[in-house]
């Protein structure tokens, strides 16, 4: 659904300066726990076979079993690739004792190496690169050591490298010594715990200003002083600093090209689904003076650099009234407008650069506004793009025109100058008169029935029928149609009558030079009783048949009715009624004889196959002559 809103309406929104903003939710930095993708340990004993980490608790140092001194070391691989393009804050590598040989000493070193593709043995570790991190704090006895390796992460990060290896072991002067040797924790195991986040960004090619996209170049756009309405579409590729509330903000700055020491910041919150929007009022811009504005990004811990500026020129001014003139239509009240003429209209800028264009009415203007579109942006039209709008000659020019009234009598015209930021001048009125133009419209044949075919003749004004081409009808709510005008102006148009309620039809005609008449209408209503019709004694006002005369009544079920299985009819409200059966086709026919010269009412009910009677009954009317 497209959503729409006035310039001024928009021009009212609230406004709060960057300083004043309160501290916002901060879903950023981001931490993230990842378990390794190959873990063992090496055995001195055992040089050519490794040794998997798999939930059992393993050496680390020296240990003695089977009557021979062992020397392990932990081999961990990580996949760093989740953090591409991340700036990566701090990361730690998490191990948990499960025994040690001496409380009284402990010396654990951390070493980044060759990133392994298998399980390295003791024959055939993988080269160490650099020493990263070392635990000696002998202040528990079973400790929690953790180093931080944030410079390993970050590098194989920045370097594209998505996966780490990490040997842990004790420092090689200590490595043969029973006392430093310890188990790490199976049931624990290892961990890295990283901190990252990455740094927001402005799509470039999402950035408007008054619902227009940014203009880095010149000839700068015009904006009206209620609509420095500025959009920035933020990104962001984490995906917990999305959402609307996380966090992320954009900042916007404006200020004038002349002067950009006086710079106006405003943040709003924002989400990568839209773009985030910033109103700024109307007394910070003034008229004639260009502008430039920039916009950034923060989720909280990183900020993007600033956007390259946008640039407009601020419109604080309405244009003039236009002048209005008319080559054809008098526009002092002095007389009527011609009927099958359009209007020619000249309206006149006067020469004021700031009048780009005039719009018109034969009522009242509707208000400006914009939509909504993707990404919830601002799309602000051409107001030049809408109907009944024309751009003058050249700025401060004139236009010229053709309008048809929409209707007849006193009609009021009303016009009014747009300058290229979209503001309007006060409107200059005119009460035209016209004479009435629509065209006639008649059934053919008899009185419209209900579930038949109806013929309406269209028949145009007697000042125009020799240029009539075609006409433009509509039935009911439904969508207009074309008929041409036959050779003597005149055109017919059938439609079924299948609404209960009735049918309203209107029609305008169309001359040879492009003039469209005052609307004609035409209107049928269906009462919901039975239909009654009679040849000889028809219900018209008039006496007919006589004494004697036999006449036979039709009767024909009420609108909607899709069964009827008899007809109760009384000839006098004071008698009883009489029930005649309904043939195959809902209708039935009677013939009665009138006693007397006279006026009598016929009354008639219908009935449902259930044996239920209708709600209304038909009072026909009708007259028998006296004898002459």
């Amino acid at each position: 659904m497209v959503k729409r809103r006035s310039l001024l309406a928009l021009g009212g929104a609230v406004v709060v300066a960057l300083s004043a903003l309160p501290a916002t939710a901060t879903a950023a930095p981001h931490h993230s726990r990842l378990s390794p993708v190959l873990a063992s340990h090496t055995d001195s004993a055992a040089p050519h076979t490794a040794f998997a980490w798999s939930g059992q608790d393993v050496p680390l140092g020296r240990s003695e079993a089977d009557g021979r001194p062992h020397v392990s070391r932990v081999y961990l691989t990580f996949d760093v690739t989740a953090f591409a393009g991340a700036r990566i804050s701090a990361a730690t590598l998490r191990l948990q004792e499960s025994t040690t040989a001496d409380c009284a000493k402990r010396a654990i070193e951390v070493w980044e190496t060759e990133t392994a593709t298998a399980d390295p043995t003791w024959a055939n570790a993988p080269e160490r690169r650099r020493w990263v991190d070392d635990v000696t704090s002998t202040s528990l006895c079973v400790a929690h050591p953790s180093f931080d390796v944030a410079a390993v992460v970050r590098d194989a990060v920045e370097r594209g490298r998505p996966r780490a290896t990490l040997e842990v072991k004790v420092p090689w002067r200590y490595e043969r010594d029973a006392t430093y040797g310890r188990t790490l924790s199976g049931y624990h195991g290892a961990a890295l715990t990283v901190e990252h986040n990455r740094v927001p960004s402005l799509v470039d090619q999402h950035r408007y200003h008054g619902g227009l996209a940014c203009a880095t170049t010149a000839p700068y756009p015009r904006l009206n002083q209620h609509f420095v309405t500025l959009e920035a579409l933020p990104a962001d590729l984490d995906p917990d600093d999305q959402r609307f509330g996380s966090g992320l903000a954009v900042d916007f700055a404006l200020w004038a090209q002349d002067d950009p020491a006086a710079r106006t910041e405003q943040r709003v919150p924002a989400e990568t689904t839209r773009v985030a929007r910033a109103q700024f009022p109307a007394d910070l811009v003034t008229d004639g003076r260009t502008y430039s504005w920039q916009a950034r990004v923060t989720d909280g811990v990183d900020t993007s650099a600033w956007s390259p500026p946008c640039h407009f020129t601020a419109d604080a001014a309405d244009p003039p009234t236009p002048a209005v003139t008319s080559a054809n239509y008098p526009l002092d009240g002095s007389g009527w407008a011609p009927v099958g003429e359009p209007g020619v209209f000249t309206f006149d800028g006067g020469g004021d650069p700031d009048v780009a264009g005039f719009e018109w009415t034969w009522g009242e203007f509707s208000v400006p506004g914009c939509t909504f579109g993707e990404l919830d942006r601002l799309i602000c039209p051409d107001r030049f793009a809408e109907r009944n709008t024309v751009r003058a000659d050249r700025p401060g020019g004139t236009a010229t025109v053709d309008l048809t009234p929409s209707g007849s009598g006193p009609v009021r015209l009303r016009v009014r100058s747009v300058d290229a930021a979209g503001r309007d001048s006060e409107p200059a009125t005119f009460l035209v008169f016209v004479p009435g133009s629509g065209p006639g419209v008649s059934v053919v044949g008899g009185p419209p029935r209900f579930g038949q075919d109806v013929t309406l003749r269209v028949t145009p004004h007697a000042d125009v029928a020799a240029r009539t081409v075609d006409f433009t009808y509509r039935v009911d709510q439904q969508e207009p149609r074309v008929v041409q005008a036959g050779p003597d102006g005149t055109a017919t148009v059938t439609f079924r009558a299948d609404r209960e309620s009735g049918h309203r039809v209107t029609v305008r005609s169309r001359s040879d030079n492009g003039w469209t008449s005052d609307e004609g209408s035409w209107s049928v209503h269906f009462p919901p009783w039975p239909g009654v019709t009679s040849e000889v004694y028809p219900d018209d006002g008039q006496p007919h048949g006589g004494e004697g005369v036999p006449g036979t009544f039709t009767f024909t079920p009420p609108p909607g009715w899709s069964d009827v299985a008899a007809y109760r009819y009384s000839f006098d409200y004071f008698e009883p009624h009489t029930e005649v059966a309904a043939g195959p086709d809902g209708t039935a026919t009677i013939t009665w004889t009138p006693p007397t010269p006279g006026w009598y009412s016929l009354s008639v009910y219908a009935v449902r196959p259930d044996g239920s009677v209708g709600t209304y009954d038909a009072s026909y009317s009708f007259g028998v002559a006296w004898p002459r």
